[in-house]
């Protein structure tokens, strides 16, 4: 199903408005303020993004208490009630029409991210969560108000109760009322009508590197005494996740990338990608499989991936990269999905990838060992782990490849090699000032790879190593050759049973 078809079911905000304006004007409206401002410190004045803002309620009453609220939606409908609700309050948040799955909002623009009844209808839920961690600055906020809404309609004993309590409903208040309306071609499209929650959101978030916190049942607190009998087989759940600060070596790295992914270029050079994908296939079981590239920069191992055929999911730590690969992918056609998330903060499911993928990555990990056990916990059984990767720092603790990297500078003027041309031909410049800096607090600066690190602790992981490839391009200084300085190769290693 479309996405276009999807936001078909909520193109028209009517019905649901009614439901709005029994809120606004009930004991309901002070009982959702309550339960909203007790997350906020008393007195400030924050920047709030209400997601699926519908009628706008979170919106207005949030407004009401001081706070600045931009409220998107993706229906006009929706959007149209929102404002004729303000209006009658005097309250002003911004509305924005604005589909959830591709939100344009500067990272860290926002202190606190709410929505209500929303997160159900997610399609790609993991991705969208991840964008709320990209929006919420330091400390800010995600609330989720939401219940298994629908899952009744995949459990029969569920369904049977659901229906009692319709039946018992239209006894006590005289009008029949149904929970939901069976659309289930459109239901099948949310995994999370199939999910138990909020077990899965919680474990999803805190994998996310959120501090989380969920309270069962707040409808007792907010729900009038009927939406209490009607709704009761689904709870409504609160959920509090906190962003937390990042470690210093990867708040550096990211600052780094974010500025360094300006300076790349489309990624077309069809010879890379096909040389890309034939090494990677080589190690690879054949068919149709469901590949993670991990540090995916402006895409090269994802694209090269995906056109191999296989279902690929990319994901970086920075928005700018990932904004370049969605360029990239789209320029050649292909269809990746792609999330802004660290290598070590995965929010997916146990066992759900065939493969995990990186390039030029596992040098710059903070955590190289228990990033590496996030990958293996993502893979299936017998799942690969495929990286291409070099000692690049390690001359700042070696003499050897110091004098190596002094030859290099000697013969070509710079040690990094050429960053490519602006549209003027004129030569672009880098600062690698911060990376440098940051090196030397990266574990893995120090490894002599891969004997010194790579062979030795996968094993003790869970990985048994199926092929390397190491390529020394510091052998080619005597012949004059400035390929290199440091030591570049290719592991390819499979899941194993056992892992520490």
């Amino acid at each position: 199903m479309k996405q276009e078809e999807r936001n078909k079911r909520w193109s028209s905000g009517e019905h649901y408005d009614r439901y709005i304006q029994g809120e606004l004007d009930s004991f309901r409206k002070n009982a959702w303020k309550r339960q909203l401002m007790q997350h906020f410190a008393p007195g400030t004045c924050l920047e709030i993004l209400d997601v699926g803002t519908g009628p706008g309620f979170f919106a207005c009453i949030l407004s009401e208490e001081g706070h600045r609220v931009t409220g998107i939606d993706a229906s006009d409908g929706m959007l149209a009630c929102a404002e004729k609700n303000a209006a009658a309050l005097g309250v002003h948040p911004v509305f924005l029409k604005m589909d959830l799955n591709e939100m344009t909002f500067p990272d860290a623009s926002f202190d606190a991210v709410v929505l209500r009844n929303v997160s159900w209808t997610l399609q790609y839920p993991e991705t969208v969560y991840t964008e709320f961690k990209r929006l919420l600055r330091p400390g800010g906020k995600l609330l989720i108000y939401d219940a298994n809404w629908q899952m009744h309609w995949f459990d029969e004993e569920k369904l049977r109760r659901v229906r009692e309590r319709e039946r018992r409903y239209y006894e006590k208040y005289g009008r029949e009322e149904k929970v939901s309306n069976g659309d289930l071609e459109y239901y099948k499209t949310c995994p999370l009508t199939r999910i138990e929650r909020p077990d899965w959101d919680e474990k999803t978030l805190t994998g996310l590197g959120f501090a989380v916190t969920v309270t069962e049942d707040v409808g007792r607190f907010v729900y009038e005494e009927w939406e209490k009998d009607l709704y009761g087989e689904s709870p409504l759940f609160e959920i509090c996740a906190v962003k937390q600060p990042e470690a210093p070596a990867q708040e550096k790295m990211r600052r780094y990338w974010q500025y360094r992914a300006e300076r790349f270029g489309r990624e077309n050079n069809m010879e890379t990608l096909r040389r890309l994908g034939a090494e990677a296939a080589s190690c690879l079981p054949e068919g149709r499989l469901r590949v993670l590239d991990v540090g995916t920069g402006p895409g090269t191992v994802a694209l090269a991936m995906a056109l191999q055929g296989h279902e690929v999911t990319g994901v970086d730590l920075t928005s700018n990269m990932i904004r370049k690969a969605k360029e990239n992918a789209a320029a050649l056609g292909l269809d990746v999905r792609f999330l802004v998330t660290a290598a070590g903060e995965l929010p997916f499911s146990d066992e759900c990838f065939d493969a995990v993928i990186s390039r030029n990555l596992t040098w710059a990990l903070p955590e190289p060992e228990e990033t590496f056990r996030q990958w293996r916990r993502v893979l299936k059984p017998g799942g690969r782990l495929l990286y291409w990767d070099a000692n690049h720092y390690y001359y700042l603790f070696n003499d050897a490849d110091a004098r190596h990297r002094a030859q290099i500078e000697a013969l070509a003027g710079t040690a990094h090699g050429s960053n490519g041309t602006d549209a003027a031909g004129k030569p672009i410049e880098v600062d690698y000032s911060l990376c440098d800096e940051t090196a030397l607090e990266l574990p893995l600066s120090r490894a002599d790879r891969p004997g010194g690190w790579d062979e030795r602790v996968l094993p003790h992981l869970g990985f048994e190593i199926l092929a390397e490839r190491v390529f020394r391009p510091q052998l080619l200084l005597p012949l004059g050759e400035a390929r290199g300085y440091y030591t570049e190769f290719f592991i390819a290693a499979v899941k194993t049973a056992n892992g520490a």
